[in-house]
């Protein structure tokens, strides 16, 4: 009786335990199958990429020529601006898509001209350009994992003998885009870009991708707090009426006005005709601006030496200081014009 007692015991814990052991494996089999496939992960925030702030930094394998160089890259529903930066970090060239047209601003001549070679604009080192071939890509797609990345390997769209396939590693940290390579024909590699910073779908402001904002670099436009504003809401937001002149240069028209409100409320017009500015800037200020290389010239009027080829003019008008920047060649008795019609 004992014996047969014994035998059912051992026989109930044995089913315990190997209830317990189903059990537990059940719940490993399910941890499994809710864990997602890092790819498809990827490949979501890749089809959801609205925008991206990254620094770029370019290696260039080509004709065993190597070549490095820095980009910052804004994009934004398909409108870019790429800042190319020299070995000293200072800026070379800025290129702008507005969604219709590119523009490159050329630093070191002041010019700006608009984009006819496609080989002056870097495109291949946008993440959005590797989305593009990803895309279409069909089912020539490469996925492996390394101990740092997981890679997708792709052939480009518009291959050529130079650019040939592409692959992008993801950070198994947080599955953004952190390095590039793009391979010739011979699996050779032409070019190598490593992200940094990279930050997908931030707010980026508009004015980065206008033709009128190439030659201010993005991050002063990104940390300005000048506002746009209609004219009709100077007072509200100044206090004083702004002093609008009666006579402009012909060809100028008026772009936009803007309130700076770090500068004791400053207005500033910007007037502009193709590739030239006018900047009339308006504060209540008794002291003349003290900067660069001062002269006195007519009427009151002082002379300031700005960068790039800049000229600043500034005066004081009915309690107001008036400050003219322009990159025009205007003569005084011009500027001395503007100046006087004022009103």
């Amino acid at each position: 009786m004992w014996d047969v007692r014994r035998w059912w015991v051992l026989k109930f814990r044995f089913v315990g335990v190997l209830l317990i052991f189903i059990l537990l494996l059940s719940g490993c089999s399910q941890k499994v199958k809710k864990g997602k496939d890092p790819f498809s992960s990827i490949k979501e925030q890749l089809n959801n990429l609205e925008s991206y702030i990254a620094t770029a930094s370019i290696e260039l394998y080509n004709n065993k020529i190597y070549s490095k160089f820095t980009v910052m890259q804004f994009y934004k529903k398909g409108k870019y601006r790429l800042e190319v930066l020299d070995e000293n970090k200072n800026p070379d060239k800025i290129i702008v898509y507005n969604g219709n047209r590119s523009y490159v601003y050329f630093s070191k001549v002041n010019q700006i001209f608009v984009a006819e070679n496609t080989q002056e604009v870097p495109l291949y080192s946008l993440v959005t350009s590797f989305i593009k071939n990803y895309i279409n890509a069909g089912g020539e797609i490469d996925k492996k994992e390394t101990n740092d990345f997981y890679v997708i390997a792709v052939p480009i769209l518009e291959r050529n003998i130079f650019m040939y396939k592409e692959e992008m590693g993801f950070s198994k940290k947080d599955l953004k885009p952190q390095v590039l390579t793009i391979y010739d024909i011979n699996s050779e590699v032409f070019a190598k870009v490593t992200y940094r910073d990279f930050e997908y779908n931030p707010e980026i402001d508009d004015k980065l991708f206008t033709k009128d904002s190439i030659t201010t670099l993005a991050i002063n436009i990104l940390q300005s707090h000048e506002m746009s504003i209609d004219a009709k809401e100077v007072y509200e937001y100044c206090g004083i009426n702004p002093l609008i002149p009666v006579y402009m240069p012909s060809g100028y028209k008026l772009l936009n006005i803007l309130v700076d409100q770090r500068e004791n409320n400053g207005v500033t017009l910007i007037y502009t005709s193709g590739e030239n500015m006018i900047k009339i800037v308006e504060t209540v200020n008794s002291n003349f601006t003290q900067e660069g290389e001062k002269q006195t010239l007519s009427d009151g009027v002082y002379y300031v030496k700005g960068d790039k080829g800049e000229k600043a003019y500034v005066a004081l008008v009915n309690g107001i200081q008036i400050k003219i920047i322009i990159n025009d060649a205007f003569s005084e008795k011009e500027v001395l014009k503007i100046i006087k019609s004022l009103r």
